[in-house]
């Protein structure tokens, strides 16, 4: 008698938790990004971050639709949940989800080994608590796999009637912001739906994130714009030239806003902590999906050094749950990149290098012009120039 077959099956380990949590993103910037993400779909308008660096804690609370303690079960708490699927559309501020993997909550364990989260729903208030060490223990107890069970949290002192608060304490050694101004800088270049117009605030330790906070505006030397760029008047201060390019985003098929800019002086885009602004971010539903999709393009002339840009491109996300082939996520595990041999990224990327061959004759054709006018300032160089044939000045001053 045939001995009956083992059934194939596909398990998954709770040490799934420990890739995509611990090792998913690096740094405390990328991880509030993903807490503010969630706020955003859950119609939030306010989220204030409280940075303690003495205590060794990071509180958020927004004010957004929270959870019941089924919620709670069936969304929080289910890895990889996706709420595209389980709430499609619009949400109720008819706001464009960000999120769609339900992997980046585990990216708090990253920062933390301690996470609490108190939501209040209807006046049903949930509270628990989840430990890096006791996950890791259940790991090995039960030879990766099982259910974890969080610690319940009885004593918690809720002081607001909606939305949810995260504690998140015992941070580790990775975090190297220095300061709640840094940290500030680099949540509002994550983002680009801060503000009242988007009735979406943001503070960290009591003060506003604006889009100035991100530092570089006022950098910019020449700009080009690609619609709904109406505020880079007011924030470029010191622009001497602009150009709006959108018509030639529509002529080719490409639906991207936002701009690229020069700066001055190539060392500008470094700033105090090193950052390394040099850089054409691409940014999904209001949220940088891609840091920097320069490095795309190797081969590039001195005036790359001197670019930086923000470019918008919601067809990267365009999932409507019709089983399209847009449909496809186009973002990478980790939310910071862009898969590459996606043919809306294809796209993307012909029009970038497209655009940059314009930026790089525009750009050589206005500093010579301005280098020239600098030299005259010179009383020597302006008396030799005076002197020359109308031919040969031409030539000169190239």
């Amino acid at each position: 008698m045939m001995e009956t077959e083992t059934r194939l099956a596909l398990t998954i380990s709770l040490n799934v938790l420990e890739h995509l949590g611990i090792n998913l993103y690096s740094n405390v910037p990328s991880v509030l990004s993903e807490i503010v993400a969630n706020a955003w779909d859950a119609d939030a308008t306010e989220v204030y971050v409280d940075w303690d660096r003495s205590g060794n804690r990071i509180v958020i609370r927004d004010d957004g639709i929270s959870m019941t303690r089924k919620d709670v079960n069936d969304h929080f708490l289910m890895v990889g949940y996706q709420r595209r699927n389980g709430q499609p559309g619009l949400t109720g501020r008819k706001r464009h989800p960000m999120g769609r993997k339900g992997i980046g909550k585990l990216s708090l364990f990253s920062i933390a080994n301690s996470v609490q989260i108190e939501t209040v729903k209807d006046g049903e208030i949930s509270a628990f608590r989840m430990r890096l060490d006791d996950i890791r223990k259940k790991i090995h107890k039960e030879g990766g796999t099982g259910t974890y069970e969080p610690e319940e949290v009885k004593d918690a002192r809720i002081d607001f009637k909606r939305g949810t608060r995260i504690t998140l304490s015992d941070l580790t050694r990775r975090q190297t912001i220095r300061s709640p101004q840094s940290l500030r800088k680099r949540v509002s270049r994550r983002f680009s739906i801060i503000g009242p117009t988007h009735d979406f605030r943001i503070f960290i330790n009591g003060e506003e994130v604006v889009p100035a906070d991100r530092g570089y505006y006022e950098k910019l030397q020449y700009l080009w714009t690609y619609g709904g760029s109406e505020d880079m008047g007011r924030l470029c201060t010191n622009k001497e030239y602009g150009e709006d390019r959108t018509h030639v985003a529509h002529a080719t098929g490409i639906s991207v806003t936002g701009w690229l800019g020069t700066v001055l002086e190539s060392k500008q885009l470094k700033d105090e902590e090193n950052e390394n602004l040099n850089r054409i971010a691409i940014f999904v539903r209001g949220k940088m999906a891609q840091e920097n999709m320069l490095d795309d393009f190797s081969e590039r002339g001195v005036y790359a050094t001197y670019l930086i840009g923000e470019l918008h491109f919601d067809a990267l996300d365009i999932y409507d749950g019709r089983d399209t082939e847009f449909d496809e996520d186009a973002a990478t595990s980790s939310r910071q990149r862009i898969v590459e041999d996606d043919p809306r990224y294809q796209d993307l990327r012909r029009f970038l290098g497209n655009e940059l061959k314009h930026i790089q004759n525009s750009w050589a054709e206005r500093r010579s012009k301005a280098g020239a006018r600098r030299a005259l300032e010179i009383p020597a160089v302006k008396e030799w120039m005076e002197n020359l044939k109308p031919s040969t000045r031409e030539k000169a001053e190239k």
